[in-house]
């Protein structure tokens, strides 16, 4: 029998030809050698990785999913696990499925609570969903695990501004650009959000001027009209 080791290096192998062969443009030599190793070692994550996206891409999506989910289950221990999960969410994201990103790194945050990447996929893929308070919530808790991180920051502060909290946005954008002020990210962002401030003025300031004019209308009707005496 087969050590795990044994089994282990075969995976492995059977994986890297199978990355060799989608180069070539051999699809169906690529999709055999991950069948291989996943025979071989069904918890060898790279090649859940792949084979899941390869289902998704194929139309297969409940197997895509079970593919993914399945990440979840594996030992902590595994290497690279959380890049693999990450990576997992993120190719739904690029494939445009935030519902289902969103929904598989809600998983993941359950069972990696204290991993800052994992929140942030979480938090941009519920924005994208239009999940804004969900969203804002997980930047927060990406932002709590890696209080200086300038990219998290500049990430709240847009999740921010999406959910309509113009206000607490700007602080944020204010204080990622003075972490870096290289990032021209963060500078558009903020800039992006006083320009939303500076119109949420504008219509506040018209909309009150539409009130006092109603109120002013109401009032010379009352004292045109017929008094009671």
């Amino acid at each position: 029998m087969e050590t795990p080791g044994e089994r282990q290096f075969y995976a492995e192998a059977q994986y890297a030809d199978s990355i060799f062969r989608d180069a070539l443009g051999d699809k169906e030599g690529s999709i055999m050698a991950l069948r291989r190793a996943l025979e071989v070692m069904p918890t060898y994550a790279p090649a859940i990785l792949s084979m899941g996206s390869i289902c998704y891409q194929l139309g297969r999506i409940a197997g895509g999913r079970q593919l993914f989910h399945s990440l979840l289950s594996l030992p902590k221990n595994t290497s690279d696990i959380c890049q693999i999960i990450d990576e997992a969410g993120m190719f739904l994201a690029r494939s445009g499925a935030y519902k289902e990103a969103t929904a598989l790194y809600r998983a993941a945050v359950k069972r990696y609570p204290d991993v800052p990447g994992l929140f942030q996929g979480l938090g941009y893929c519920a924005s994208n969903a239009g999940l804004h308070e969900e969203a804002v919530s997980a930047h927060q808790r990406a932002l709590e695990l890696e209080p200086e991180n300038q990219k998290l920051v500049n990430d709240l502060g847009w999740t921010l501004l999406q959910a309509g909290h113009i206000p607490q946005a700007r602080e944020i954008l204010e204080r990622a650009v003075s972490m870096d002020p290289s990032d021209e990210l963060a500078k558009e962002n903020l800039r992006f959000c006083k320009r939303r401030a500076a119109r949420a003025k504008i219509g506040e300031a018209g909309r009150s001027q539409t009130r006092r004019a109603a109120r002013t209308y109401q009032r010379l009707r009352t004292d045109d009209g017929p008094q009671n005496g």
